[in-house]
């Protein structure tokens, strides 16, 4: 039988969360061994997770769009909160303040973030509800960066120990609304469950997955935070994790919902429509698509003489891009863009003569002074119908004398 090895068992109580009585600031040196592993693996997690949706990001940046640029910042502002753990003290508290400061900032992009992507599903009034609302909030994460110096560095308040389970209060209604008017946009204006689109691109199946796990991290931050059970007041995994699988939604496509959810249907109807066909001379560019016609159920292609001169881009290569940020740009207006339909100028061929034209030309006599009178016979003296004669020439009509007889 195997010799029974004396168990320390005040190392297993340490696993169990008990209700925190911390009554001084937070230092590395006051951090128990069981706190300093789980915050180093937590740090760890946070960076890992966010250099790589970094690079995932780079692979797809855009130059010029501002969505691109806000999301890029959004992840680089979040990623110092995850290094504080290698400082020790006395900067220790200084740095992870500093560093808290830009997760909060962080925290207000993704929040504009949120606006953008679900901003074409929204009325005037939404959009404009949804960033007013969003500023109102800005005066108490100021008080919250001040109560962060404040408390881990022992400045004599401790205010942060009741500010923080107010945090997600104020942080997240705005990521859990546009959450739900997505999937609310969905079955209303598309007529696709969210089942049929996640079958259809599996992408936009993990975007939404990413999004119900990050609302339920920090569900569980807040219940957390709420009964004081973490090892250190404030320090937990969890709110990591939802920040981590909310940046990974904004990775995972990095333009607005509306963009995305018209290219996945436009690929699923161009899928179904049988292919491309080539049309009129082969440039490598040039391609048709056939239309399937509903009266008669067969496909019928439609064709499109080229037009001269450049080509405007369709309104799905504009869909997919997301407004430029320039001096003219309106945060509150849709930036749906109406399609472009060329137009053709057809111009008849004229000629233009110097010659003016004399009113006499619009009568009857418009043939005068185009032949010359004919002269007068040498037997029989001058005719009198002359003028009859001449008229007669140029028009083709056969010539009358004044008693009413054809003349031969």
């Amino acid at each position: 039988m195997a010799p029974l090895l004396a168990v320390d068992y005040t190392l297993l109580e340490k696993r169990t969360p008990i209700p925190s009585t911390r009554t001084e600031p937070p230092t590395r040196d006051s951090l128990s061994t069981e706190g300093g592993f789980l915050e180093a693996w937590a740090q760890g997690y946070n960076v890992g997770s966010l250099i790589i949706l970094i690079l995932i990001v780079f692979c797809n940046y855009r130059s010029g769009i501002l969505l691109h640029k806000l999301i890029l910042f959004e992840l680089v502002l979040a990623l110092w909160h995850g290094t504080f753990i290698f400082v020790k003290d006395p900067n220790y508290g200084w740095y992870l303040s500093s560093t808290a400061a830009l997760l909060f900032i962080s925290y207000q992009i993704h929040n504009v973030v949120s606006w953008l992507k679900i901003r074409p599903f929204l009325p005037l009034w939404g959009s404009r509800l949804f960033i007013f609302s969003l500023l109102a909030v800005q005066p108490f994460w100021i008080a919250e960066a001040w109560s962060n110096f404040e408390y881990f560095n022992g400045l004599g308040s401790d205010v942060n120990v009741r500010m923080r389970p107010y945090e997600a209060l104020l942080r997240d209604p705005w990521w859990i609304f546009t959450t739900w008017k997505l999937i609310s946009s969905i079955k209303e204006s598309y007529g696709y469950s969210i089942w049929a689109l996640v079958k259809i691109n599996s992408r936009f199946g993990v975007m939404l997955a990413c999004m119900f796990i990050s609302i339920a991290f920090l569900l569980t931050d807040v219940a957390v935070n709420a009964a004081h059970i973490t090892t250190a007041s404030g320090i937990n995994p969890y709110w990591r994790f939802a920040l981590v699988f909310k940046c990974a939604s904004d990775t995972i496509f990095l333009d607005d919902f509306k963009s995305v959810l018209d290219d996945i249907i436009a690929r699923k109807l161009s899928s179904a429509g049988g292919g491309t066909v080539h049309t009129g001379p082969h440039h490598g560019h040039d391609t048709r698509k056939l239309s399937f016609s509903s009266m008669r159920g067969d496909p019928a292609l439609i064709e499109c003489a080229p037009i001269p001169g450049p080509e405007p881009r369709t309104t799905m290569e504009k869909s997919n891009r997301a407004p430029k940020w320039s001096k003219s740009f309106n945060p509150f207006k849709s930036h749906e863009q109406k399609q472009i339909i060329p137009k053709i100028h057809v111009q008849r061929e004229t000629t233009v003569t110097l010659e003016l034209r004399k009113p006499s030309h619009d009568s009857w006599h418009s043939e005068e002074g185009l032949l010359r009178t004919p002269e007068a016979a040498a037997v029989g003296g001058p005719r009198h119908d002359a003028p009859i004669v001449a008229s007669a020439l140029c028009t083709g009509r056969p010539a009358f004398t004044q008693k009413g007889h054809e003349m031969k």
